[in-house]
């Protein structure tokens, strides 16, 4: 079998299980142009190990230079075997534009959009709990930790309600 033909059965076989065949476009800048090449090659290599990455196609162009920096693009062909994993990746690596090649009628159910945005609201309260923590002194660390133990806490409380809500709207049917 081509391996043409062999990625068309994985494509179909991943969208019409919920994924998506999508390409990522990166960038990248250095001052030396093989450190460049070997950094995009690992980072393109680090998203082929990626969970939810079903295959990757990596196509790097030649570096080129301008005033001396070196800058590189990256075409990376994925498919991907969830939104909520194409939606993770998103937020992993951020791309510099994203095409998505099938399905041409997305549908996604409550569930897994619900996840999605769960994972990316989850990003972002890490990213400025960071930002904050760098920022902060002693004193307002121990203030802002007390908050996202009450935080936390309200979170447990609404899982464990919704939880019962679930168990509950299982036992009428």
């Amino acid at each position: 079998m081509s391996d043409t033909k062999k990625f068309e059965e994985l494509k179909h076989k991943t969208v019409d299980n919920g994924g998506y065949f999508v390409h990522f476009y990166f960038d990248m800048h250095a001052n030396d142009r093989e450190n460049l090449k070997n950094i995009m090659i690992g980072f393109v290599g680090k998203i082929t190990k990626e969970s939810g990455v079903a295959m990757v196609v990596g196509e790097i162009e030649d570096p080129i230079e301008n005033d001396g920096t070196f800058s590189t693009t990256a075409h990376v062909s994925m498919l991907v075997t969830s939104f909520g994993n194409l939606v993770r990746l998103t937020q992993t690596y951020t791309p510099i534009a994203i095409e998505v090649e099938e399905p041409f009628d997305a549908k996604i159910d409550a569930g897994e959009l619900q996840r999605a945005l769960m994972g990316i609201s989850m990003v972002n309260q890490e990213l400025t709990q960071h930002i904050l923590t760098k920022t902060m002194t002693d004193e307002q660390k121990k203030q802002f930790e007390k908050q996202m133990g009450i935080k936390a806490q309200f979170g447990r409380q609404l899982r464990k309600e919704a939880e019962e809500g679930k168990d509950s709207a299982n036992e009428k049917k």
